[in-house]
């Protein structure tokens, strides 16, 4: 019999890519602010925040509940009224998706909330693992709400895991076109001095990870969804060149231009995170793309 697994945030970058290589043992429900529907072998869910609803059944006995949901944090300027919307898109709908499971009557196996690095906030060179304090910040502010809001799904399931994910590699998404198509045009660009730690993974690896924290029971509580090998800004940029752009020249984006430019949202790309993913490594975790070259020519050659 197929296995029932719910994912709020489903047609996002993460959630579109782990519905591709899902097993066919899993049919596949997706929250959606569209209509519901089915369409192949997935249903979609109607919810809307607003009126706080949430169309499924009370008696869909899900094995697994993932809870991908947030606005892009790079996709606009964060003005006041903007970070409100990045803060709610992770709280709200998390506590909504809270309330509907208190309803179901059968309690899901596994829930799997999404958060990021952003937690730890700009900290310069010092090692982080997932037991590093919260750091200072917009971003940490934002990731610690997350995370308070996704405590409230604990008492309605079996297991409970937080996934606090790197720079996602894609070439569907994210950051890596963005930093691909200056490169191809002449120059591979990094921002300030280059020296910024920035914690990456491959899209296939962090879905990996999401796929180990379902299916494996002994596996609970919090991990960093990262390669072990943080990579500086300036070292990613070089990688960038040598994979996709040979001729580009590595060029700096000084820092006081980004300040200006984006404002407070600069943060984001300024922040030094250098982040460990030890509870992976000592499973041990099979990573794909350990490295950052493997990652980025697996990445030429497949755009995933």
């Amino acid at each position: 019999m197929k296995k029932n697994i719910l994912i709020a945030g489903g047609t996002g970058l993460i959630g579109s890519r782990l519905c591709q290589i899902l097993d066919k043992k899993y049919s596949i429900y997706i929250l959606t602010r569209g209509t519901s529907r089915t369409q192949g072998d997935i249903t979609f869910c109607h919810w809307n925040i607003d009126n706080e609803i949430v169309e499924f059944s009370n008696d869909i006995e899900f094995d697994a509940v993932i809870n991908l949901t947030g606005a892009g944090i790079a996709d606009k300027r964060w003005t006041e009224a903007r970070k409100k919307v990045l803060i709610d898109s992770r709280t709200r709908t998390t506590q909504l998706l809270a309330k509907k499971m208190a309803e179901l009557k059968h309690k899901p196996k596994v829930y799997v909330g999404a958060s990021a690095i952003g937690f730890y906030g700009n900290r310069g060179d010092e090692k982080l693992d997932e037991g590093s304090s919260a750091g200072l910040g917009f971003l940490s502010e934002c990731c610690e709400l997350w995370e308070k809001a996704h405590e409230e799904v604990r008492p309605y399931v079996e297991r409970y895991s937080l996934l606090r994910i790197g720079i996602v590699l894609s070439r569907k998404g994210g950051a890596l076109p963005k930093l691909i198509l200056p490169a191809r045009l002449g120059g591979s660009g990094y921002f300030g001095n280059g020296k910024a730690y920035y914690p990456w993974i491959h899209i296939d690896d962090v879905c990996g990870m999401i796929l180990s924290l379902v299916e494996n029971d002994h596996l609970s509580g919090v991990y960093n969804g990262t390669s072990n090998e943080p990579e500086r800004l300036k070292d990613i940029a070089k990688a960038i060149k040598k994979v996709f752009a040979s001729y580009a020249l590595t060029l700096p984006v000084p820092s006081m231009f980004l300040k200006i430019g984006l404002g407070e949202m600069s943060e984001m790309l300024l922040n030094s995170t250098r982040v460990y993913a030890p509870k992976w490594t000592e499973l041990p975790f099979p990573y794909k793309y350990p490295s950052l070259l493997e990652a980025l020519q697996d990445l030429k050659e497949r755009e995933v």
